[in-house]
């Protein structure tokens, strides 16, 4: 596709030259073709394209980082927030100003300020457990926030049933708890129609589903896709979902280093690509055709005997000639988001 070498100058955000390097594979079971950054990140997640502009964006967790990919101008900007840790990195509607989740809040964040002066408070989540985390995030088809936190944290264990999933929406975006308790909020992805949304709470092992009322922004009648005990170890967990054009969805295996598409009707798996790190983290669709499935992947706390071995940990890749494409994601609703203050 291409190499991309991105190398530009600005003094609102630093820039670091991203190579984009392009590997072809014909092994049964793992994509034709895709491409990796040279650039490795300790824990990067959250991956979101803007259609509109054209543009990636995820984040690097521990580095408080928010990184953009623009693909026309192969321009990467990099924001340091420098206030805790950054899960979650969402496009604003009719607004260059991003929503980012930091700790335990979600902020609208300006490119142009320094800093974590660029950050405007929205909301508080886990009020009462200042070492939760809200740890993803997505929006709705009315440009609802969805997201959950998970517990504290230490090392790659987290404490069990301290989080919970909520919903935001304006004008006054007071956290609305839809589902407690919840260990480790993860994945969540709606139905073509918007009539089914699915659901990872990573610590249950588990891809679930509920109905869901879009004009009410209800959920209800939970139930069970897929148990990851009937295929893996309990090392295992589900962390990032997105969803295909066909329906299907698609989940990042943390641990496994390999991502999977589901068919949630068959309540099956059909697809796995196996990807040359362990820990895959999430993924979304991008490219001008949305045809492009992008993965990111993290290193977070694996020794240096294991780097040797994965020099490529951390690395956001993107894989070509997946047979099918994604669809356009919504982008969160707050009027005026370019004058709040």
């Amino acid at each position: 596709m291409y190499p991309w070498v991105i190398v530009a100058i600005c003094h609102l955000y630093f820039i670091k030259p991203v190579v984009l390097y392009h590997v072809t594979h014909i092994t049964p079971n793992q994509f034709n073709t895709f491409e990796y950054t040279n650039l490795t990140f300790s824990h990067a997640e959250s991956p979101v394209w803007d259609p509109d502009i054209q543009t990636l964006y995820w984040v690097d967790v521990l580095q408080q980082d928010v990184h953009s990919l623009d693909y026309r101008t192969k321009q990467h900007k990099v924001k340091h927030i420098n206030y805790g840790e950054v899960n979650i990195v969402i496009p604003i509607k009719n607004s260059s100003r991003l929503l980012v989740g930091v700790r335990n809040e979600l902020h609208i964040m300006d490119w142009t300020r320094p800093g974590d002066s660029a950050l405007r408070f929205v909301a508080a989540f886990d009020q009462g457990l200042p070492d939760n985390i809200l740890n993803e995030g997505i929006v709705d088809a009315l440009g609802r926030f969805w997201g959950g936190t998970k517990g504290h944290q230490h090392g790659n264990d987290v404490v069990w049933d301290e989080g919970a999933l909520y919903s935001l929406e304006p004008p006054h975006f007071v956290p609305q708890i839809r589902l407690k308790p919840v260990s480790i909020s993860n994945g969540l992805v709606w139905s073509l129609n918007n009539t089914i949304m699915y659901y990872i709470d990573s610590l249950s092992r588990r891809i679930e589903a509920f109905d869901f009322n879009l004009e009410r922004g209800h959920i209800s009648r939970r139930r069970t896709i897929l148990e990851l005990d009937e295929y893996w170890d309990t090392e295992v967990i589900a962390d990032g979902m997105t969803i295909d054009k066909d329906g299907f969805i698609w989940i990042a295996l943390m641990f496994h280093g390999c991502i999977v598409r589901i068919n949630p009707d068959t309540r099956t798996i059909v697809e796995r690509y196996k990807l040359p790190v362990t820990l895959t983290t999430s993924l979304t669709w991008g490219g001008p055709n949305l045809d492009d499935l992008i993965v990111t992947t993290s290193r977070r706390n694996m020794s240096p005997d294991t780097l040797k071995k994965q020099p490529l940990a951390g690395s956001v890749f993107i894989l070509h000639n997946m047979g099918t494409s994604g669809v356009r994601e919504h982008k969160f609703v707050f009027n005026n988001a370019d004058t709040y203050k």
